[in-house]
């Protein structure tokens, strides 16, 4: 198969994704999340960082109608071969660059990771979207934000950007083992924010199907569209996170929070703007703040 016909080769991918095997699903996973660096590296370094075996990227490849792996690896390479400029394009040579001549100063590398990472964010992310989503928690009887391990600071962050705008919210923490007497609490007028990324942690995904099982309005910010999150989700909202660390990066995810924050100040208008206003009174009246 000619790579030029695969022009919707990511589409495909997430097309067959239900009709994989577990194995080629976490490879499929993965071809998603890193899709440029399937074009720089070879398909051991692949299958090694998909925590997979090598004949399994093969399978995947011919699952997908390809001859070979080589030719598969061709359609991502075709992906990336016009001239492009920005942080992507930068992104990209530097991984290249590292491929061939070893490791980079881990500060640069991860000022370009990162760049890379903020661009793409929002390269696929449909605007309209976070207005949708701020809409629909505006209306909710209860907001619950779940995001645990790595993924429980975006969840706190959230939860204390948003503690004045929205008439209710709550941050579902577990706490004392009471994850599920909080989950059990959702129904169908909530509204339902869930954060996770690979690999997801069991009780955010428990927490997401309960709300879809209660028909609440679900809200993902996750690494990919075959995610547990987002295959279940009202509004998706997909963040690159690319790093040379053995943590992902959190960035993107970070500035998706950050917009969906925005955008919920733009949806309640001068509501907002008193709210956040009496806030600051009540905050600098009991001396929260420092004065110097």
């Amino acid at each position: 198969m000619l790579a030029e016909e695969k022009a919707d080769l990511l589409v495909d991918i997430e097309a067959n994704y239900e009709h994989l095997s577990p194995q080629l699903k976490q490879a499929a996973r993965y071809v998603l999340s890193a899709p440029d660096e399937i074009a720089v590296y070879s398909m051991r370094e692949i299958a090694d960082r998909a925590s997979v075996k090598p004949p399994t990227m093969l399978r995947l490849a011919t699952k997908l109608n390809y001859i070979s792996y080589n030719e598969f690896r061709d359609a991502f390479r075709q992906r990336i071969s016009a001239p492009q400029s920005g942080y992507a394009a930068r992104a990209r040579r530097l991984q290249v660059h590292q491929s061939k001549d070893g490791k980079q100063e881990l500060v640069a590398e991860m000022a370009e990771t990162e760049h890379y990472n903020i661009q793409k964010t929002f390269e696929q992310i449909d605007a309209e979207d976070f207005a949708l989503a701020a809409e629909s928690m505006v209306a909710a009887g209860t907001v619950f934000i779940v995001g645990l391990r790595k993924c429980f600071s975006l969840a706190t962050f959230f939860h204390y950007a948003t503690r004045v705008l929205l008439k209710r919210s709550h941050l579902i923490t577990g706490t004392g083992g009471m994850f599920h007497e909080e989950v059990s609490q959702i129904s169908s007028k909530d509204v339902v924010l869930a954060i996770a990324f690979e690999p997801y942690t069991y009780e955010t995904v428990e927490a997401v199907n309960a709300a879809k099982k209660a028909g609440a309005t679900i809200v993902a910010v996750s690494d990919s569209t075959v995610s547990p999150l987002a295959t279940a989700a009202t509004y998706t909202f997909i963040a690159a996170n690319r790093s040379p660390s053995f943590y992902r990066s959190l960035s993107g995810a970070l500035l998706i929070l950050q917009t969906l924050v925005a955008a919920l100040v733009t949806e309640l208008g001068p509501a907002a703007v008193d709210a956040l206003d009496g806030s600051d009174q009540k905050l600098r009246k009991h001396n929260t703040y420092w004065n110097s």
